[in-house]
């Protein structure tokens, strides 16, 4: 599938013109020729131009980590700088987005428009594709509406001189109704599902309309939309097919999922992943990431840096968060003080140990660890055994920011060379449209210990996690919703949600500090990391180096967010300049 995708990126070379606005003005050659919509190929190739859409990690990871406050970006550019509210209407991220949005839209429009003059093909085939294009559209359309609200909203292909060119915003209400109907659609004429270790695994089938229809019935509090299309997926369902990916190690299978070995491209036995990017390293003209090498590149700053708030939002095996359970070894006083470091990840949700790099993990590929090597001459690769962490930026090993290096997703052999990484990249699976059901049926007011049981638990089951009971939750104190909140953080992270979730609750606060709040709150938007006696090398830090009255380090306190300003994004500049029927910009926005 991957390969016929590269094809028909490199048969039409139009489909990326340079035109800046962001309704592209097509060439008169575009794929409205009168001799192309004759076949079957020709038909699937057009339909797998349009999955450029999906664009592989950039979007579930590079953008979402990149806002959030889980493991932000390295260097403030890019994402992280508008996660951390500090940009401008002018900010070429967003024009980028916004225009290349556009473009990928006018593939799909124009698809929808002319796939049915094949006439000489199986109709229900042209209505598969058909149905992939609707998905797609839709996936381009959540995005815009969730990062600017209205949008202009074109279904058909704008050429010069039309007046969509011109076209005002239409309100996210209406987009949103058709993007579910769209997508409820596009499922009847999809196959209902797609078998992983097949040749069409990587194409939109129709569980996977079905779970995007319910992460979009979501993120925009259509409570029983959500409940009804994640309840298509669950046993019974009409969709019932995937399941949790689980060969009976608890310790081992949740990190399995995100690797080669549990690749559902490659592995018949993973039918979690309901959607997959799907890179080839095999392919004459192979397609690859750097997604390993990012995580623990080693001999510079890794790309992603998780933050103190992520680590402690792990539960202990109690059940119990770590400022409530007698078993949280991290804040103790140790001899060497260091060794307070290995406490963190001592008797923690089994997940983090999958997630976050821990002492003792042996195979590490940074190189040159915090605590260096007794011999000047030897290279801690040699043993792939990680102790502590490294904030030297000296080129012999991997640095963090925080103190804290990402695991999940990070295939060790891969982490040596640049961008050589074939691993999937997972869009949509069955643990989150078991999370988006249990987070529906809160909101509907239908949460009860039965839901939880074929939710969160049988997520928890895979870890061998203890389980969520409703009356221990109470007899702790403990209030629900939070519990739900930190379930999806842990479970999801790194694939693309926590941003959209924290704007869903509207608790912009831990994206930046909000002045508006309370001094809680507010410290709750810095991002932090270690504990500076977790170091081994105390050296390293400098007298500009910031901890807060804890003595826990700060990676990043500049990051502001004002309600409602930033709850979306600043409409593009280029974009107003050339259409002024955006106008007027977002609540809080300069135009």
């Amino acid at each position: 599938m991957k390969k016929n995708i590269l094809l028909i990126l490199a048969l039409f070379p139009f489909l990326f013109s340079c035109n800046d606005s962001f309704l592209e003005r097509a060439p008169l050659d575009e794929l409205s020729d009168e001799n192309f919509w004759e076949s079957e190929l020709q038909v699937k190739n057009a339909a797998n131009a349009c999955y450029w859409a999906l664009v592989g990690k950039d979007l579930p990871i590079n953008m979402s980590e990149g806002l959030s406050d889980n493991a932000p970006w390295y260097t403030m550019s890019g994402w992280r700088q508008i996660g951390s509210g500090l940009y401008g209407s002018d900010f070429s991220t967003l024009n980028t987005r916004f225009r290349d949005s556009y473009r990928q839209l006018r593939r799909c429009n124009h698809f929808l428009n002319n796939y049915t003059r094949a006439t000489t093909v199986d109709p229900e085939i042209l209505e598969r594709y058909a149905g992939e294009v609707r998905f797609l559209r839709a996936l381009l359309y959540f995005y815009l509406t969730s990062f600017w609200g209205d949008v202009p909203f074109v279904t058909e292909p704008v050429n010069a001189g039309d007046e969509a060119m011109m076209a005002p915003r239409t309100s996210r209400e209406t987009i949103v109704d058709f993007m579910l109907d769209e997508l409820s659609e596009a499922a009847e004429s999809l196959p209902p599902h797609i078998a992983p270790a097949t040749t069409d695994f990587g194409r939109i089938s129709g569980a996977a309309a079905k779970a995007f229809e319910s992460r979009v019935a979501l993120q925009n509090k259509r409570w029983e939309r959500a409940r009804d299309a994640a309840k298509e997926l669950m046993p019974g369902g009409r969709f019932a097919y995937h399941q949790l990916y689980s060969t009976g190690r608890p310790n081992q299978d949740y990190f399995d999922l995100f690797t080669f070995i549990g690749r559902a491209s490659r592995n018949a036995n993973n039918k979690e992943a309901i959607l997959s990017y799907v890179y080839n390293f095999e392919l004459s003209n192979p397609t690859r990431h750097n997604l390993s090498r990012e995580l623990q590149v080693p001999d510079q700053i890794i790309r992603f840096n998780p933050t103190k708030s992520l680590v402690d939002s792990y539960l202990c095996i109690d059940g119990l968060p770590i400022d409530k359970s007698p078993l949280y070894k991290g804040n103790g006083t140790y001899t060497p003080a260091y060794s307070a470091y290995d406490s963190v990840f001592v008797n923690r949700d089994p997940r983090l140990k999958q997630s976050i790099v821990y002492p003792g993990y042996d195979k590490w590929h940074g190189r040159v660890d915090g605590r260096g090597t007794t011999n000047p001459d030897e290279d801690a690769s040699r043993t792939n055994i990680f102790r502590s962490p490294k904030f030297n930026n000296d080129g012999r090993g991997a640095v963090t920011y925080t103190g804290y290096y990402c695991l999940k997703y990070c295939e060790p052999s891969k982490v040596p060379i640049y961008n050589q990484d074939d691993n999937d990249i997972i869009l949509i699976r069955y643990g989150e449209v078991l999370l988006n059901y249990a987070e529906a049926m809160y909101n509907l007011g239908s949460l009860n210990q039965s839901v939880i049981d074929e939710t969160i638990n049988i997520l928890r089951d895979r870890v061998g996690m203890k389980r969520m009971v409703l009356s221990e939750l109470e007899a702790n104190g403990l209030d629900l919703k939070t519990e739900l909140q930190r379930e999806r953080r842990v479970e999801l992270f790194m694939e693309g949600h926590r941003w959209f979730d924290l704007v869903r609750w509207e608790q912009g606060y831990e994206l930046g500090v909000d002045k508006s709040e309370t001094p809680e709150r507010q410290q709750m938007g810095i991002l932090k990391g270690i504990r500076r006696d977790y170091a081994y090398d105390q050296s390293v830090f400098t007298s500009s180096t910031k901890f807060d009255e804890n003595g826990f380090l700060i990676f990043d306190d500049s990051r502001v967010f004002e309600n409602p300003k930033n709850y979306l994004f600043s409409l593009p500049y280029r974009q107003m300049e050339l259409n002024p029927n955006l106008r007027p910009n977002n609540p809080g926005w300069d135009d």
